[in-house]
């Protein structure tokens, strides 16, 4: 990966190319940048940049030892670190047995988010995490001297899966760090991250790719054709990770069809069905009933946007603007916040391991009230 493949953000990386060209290179940096925004893409190229023994003004050379070695991810002072799970009768909880197929998915682009990387390594229905081990091991590689005399990089995706304790041990290696070092982080929910991290570590925010650069990034990097690609960026608001994964998706599109068969059964209160439904919530696991609220949060936030009138605002598919049109008039400045309220305390459950059924069946019943409040109720309580 170097600058030039990195969809859009021109500016940001001639900022980051000029700082290493005088010497301003910070030993921890945080590129922060929701789904999509290709914060690993320009991460990535910029620790290409910091190994070329030869970098022009505008990028890597291309053709030294270190950026072939870059080629295939094999550069001996690059380490990574991401979400991963303890595999089955393992007494060691380390990325290191996940090498392999994280380079093979970096390497196909690194565009993607954590549903691809959860389907990469076959973890459907595990949650991951950064250990504590994870962190004893990088201190010590980021301890051993360089291979080739100069910078060692860390790239550490999502940090935001560190547990408390590994965030700590995180913490002392951003505070004493060894020679020639440089971590960078790669987040989507930096506010996740401890206050005391984020304070020690210079913040790089990576926004939204523009609409013109993410349709040729499509094209270039997935074969997209230009209006297709607009069409698809249109409806995720220019998140080019979740366009191609609605793309592969295009007519079988689960979390849709769960959430119009869910709602139903919520505002009839058919507790038949609902229990029916918990059944395909769970099994995709964890991390896919953490999406399904996700995208449940979405379905909301865009029905009350289109009850305001912000119909340019609106982020939907065909399919989804269909059903919206005749679920919309049930929410309402009645119970939005409630609704968004209960399915964020979801999430948050689902995080700590409750249990998946039993937070479905809770869910359902607070939505079955919720959806039949009438939306003068706020209303005539201020009269």
């Amino acid at each position: 990966m170097r600058f030039e493949q990195v969809i859009g953000h021109h500016e940001l990386g001639a900022k980051l190319r000029a700082g290493a060209q005088a010497g301003r290179v910070a030993h921890a940096q945080l590129f922060n940048g929701p789904e999509g925004s290709g914060a690993l893409a320009l991460a990535l190229a910029y620790a290409r940049y910091l190994h070329c023994s030869d970098p022009a003004d505008a990028d890597a050379c291309g053709s030294c030892l270190s950026c072939i070695q870059y080629d295939t991810l094999q550069h001996p002072d690059l380490h990574w670190s991401f979400p991963f799970f303890k595999k089955d009768g393992s007494d060691h909880s380390l990325s290191q047995s996940f090498q392999a197929p994280w380079r093979e998915r970096v390497l196909q682009g690194p565009y993607f988010g954590q549903e691809e990387w959860l389907a990469a390594i076959g973890a459907d229905r595990k949650q991951l995490y950064i250990s504590v081990q994870e962190a004893v091991e990088l201190n010590r590689k980021l301890g051993l001297k360089a291979f080739a005399g100069g910078w060692k990089v860390l790239i550490l995706w999502l940090p935001e899966a560190m547990r408390i304790d590994t965030a700590n041990k995180m913490l002392k290696l951003i505070e004493e760090p060894t020679d020639r070092t440089v971590m960078l982080f790669v987040s989507e929910q930096a506010n996740q991250l401890l206050a005391t991290i984020r304070s020690r570590v210079q913040m790089i925010q990576v926004p939204r790719i523009g609409m013109d650069d993410a349709v040729e990034g499509l094209k270039f990097w997935f074969g997209v054709g230009e209006e297709e690609a607009r069409d698809l960026l249109q409806v995720t608001d220019g998140n080019i990770v979740r366009a191609v994964r609605m793309r592969g998706e295009e007519g079988a599109d689960k979390d849709y069809q769960l959430f119009v068969a869910w709602m139903r059964a919520c505002y009839t209160n058919d507790a038949i069905t609902t229990v029916e439904l918990s059944d395909d919530f769970v099994k995709g696991g964890r991390e896919a009933m953490k999406r399904f609220i996700r995208y449940a949060l979405h379905m909301i936030r865009q029905c009350i946007v289109g009850n305001y009138g912000a119909q340019s605002l609106v982020r939907l598919t065909a399919s989804e603007r269909e059903f919206t049109t005749k679920f919309a008039p049930f929410i309402h400045h009645g119970n939005v916040l409630e609704m968004q309220e209960v399915l964020e305390h979801a999430h948050r459950d689902i995080a700590g391991n409750v249990n998946g059924k039993l937070i479905f069946m809770d869910i359902s019943a607070r939505l079955n009230i919720l959806l039949r409040k009438p939306a003068t109720t706020v209303l005539s309580q201020s009269q």
